[in-house]
């Protein structure tokens, strides 16, 4: 998981696929009005002196909206936490959540009206209620109306909402829809009002921009559930042989010790990486691995070895031992259990 790319995606993606689900309400939340027909030229002028004047509407529904989704982000996480799941049941879950970005992505292309059906659509009752309900301004300040947002979440919110539920972890979760919406938020402020002066290509522009963004994110998800399914083909893995055997990359292998006949590793766990993550061990000699954490988060944590089953969960200050028995020559691959950092054994 990449907040920095899930930013970009919701930047994009805001002011296309989610203002056209929910422009409405923001607009309802400035004027609380409804216009249609010949009123709608002298209300779009209307709306952006009303705007310029007092922005402030705008921003009450933004932090509504921001907070909404972040609550709803960590109950979707916890969802996935309260079912321990196990890491390559998490990993399933990231290969449909990547598939569910894909489709979002070529939807959002329009590359062929099959990937509608696969878009999740809340009940037309229920979207009917809403935008009925917004209109009515004595009733409704912009805060409720930026908070009701999450009952008619777009394509993408839905894609990212799937992702929160397979990372399985509530902060992650509450992460995950906090970046997006963020990322929304300026595309929101500005192309919200803006988008009936937008011309064709721009929109075009712009969809294609999110789509490329949300496909880089799904395909990256796949990536990492491979790993950890320990699937013989991983795209990642097979990128990085092919540019150490062309000399491009040079791995700096650090060599086990041998202790009492066991060949040790010792592997600082940090947030973002295993340090160091390239090792070689001699073959027909048991491992052990050992794991040093120091006020360190994240998925790192919870160290796996897919090929043996091993999950070794640890604390953020700590220090972890895991033993393997002698092996024949080849590699071991280790990674967090989401697959996102990942390291290596040449056993030789």
């Amino acid at each position: 998981m990449n907040l920095w790319v899930i930013f970009l995606t919701g930047l994009t993606t805001g002011g296309l696929s989610c203002l056209a689900v929910q422009g409405g309400l923001l607009a309802t939340a400035i004027t609380g009005q409804s216009h249609t027909g010949r009123q709608k030229k002298l209300h779009d002028e209307v709306l952006k002196m009303q705007v310029a004047a007092n922005p402030w509407p705008v921003v009450y529904f933004l932090a509504a909206k921001l907070l909404a989704y972040t609550a709803l982000g960590f109950l979707l996480g916890a969802v996935g936490s309260a079912l321990q799941i196990s890491p390559k049941t998490e990993a399933v879950m990231q290969l449909v959540a990547a598939f569910y970005m894909l489709v979002t992505a070529l939807n959002l292309l329009e590359v062929h009206p099959i990937f509608r059906y696969f878009v999740l659509q809340p009940p037309s009752f229920l979207t009917r209620r809403v935008r009925n309900q917004a209109r009515q301004q004595s009733l409704y300040t912009p805060v409720i109306l930026g908070a009701m947002t999450v009952l008619i979440p777009c394509g993408t919110t839905q894609a990212m909402m799937v992702l929160a539920i397979s990372e399985g972890h509530a902060l992650v979760g509450a992460a995950i829809l906090a970046v997006f919406v963020l990322g929304t938020s300026p595309t929101f402020f500005v192309l919200g009002f803006l988008a009936t002066q937008l011309q064709h290509r721009l929109k075009l522009a712009f969809n294609y921009a999110a789509a490329t963004l949300i496909i880089l994110v799904g395909l990256l998800s796949a990536d990492n559930a491979l790993k950890v399914l320990n699937s013989p083909f991983v795209p990642s893995y097979t990128a990085n042989s092919a540019l150490e055997s062309l000399g491009i990359v040079k791995p700096e292998p650090v060599y086990a010790q041998d202790v009492d006949g066991v060949e040790e590793m010792t592997i600082h766990v940090e947030e973002e990486a295993y340090k160091p993550n390239h090792w070689i061990a001699k073959q027909g000699k048991p491992l052990r691995i050992r794991l040093i954490t120091k006020d360190t988060y994240g998925c790192t944590l919870v160290f796996t070895i897919p090929e043996y089953n091993v999950v070794q969960f640890l604390d953020t200050t700590d220090e972890q031992v895991v033993e393997l028995p002698p092996q024949l020559p080849g590699e071991i691959n280790f990674m967090c259990s989401m697959g996102m950092y990942t390291g290596k054994i040449e056993v030789q």
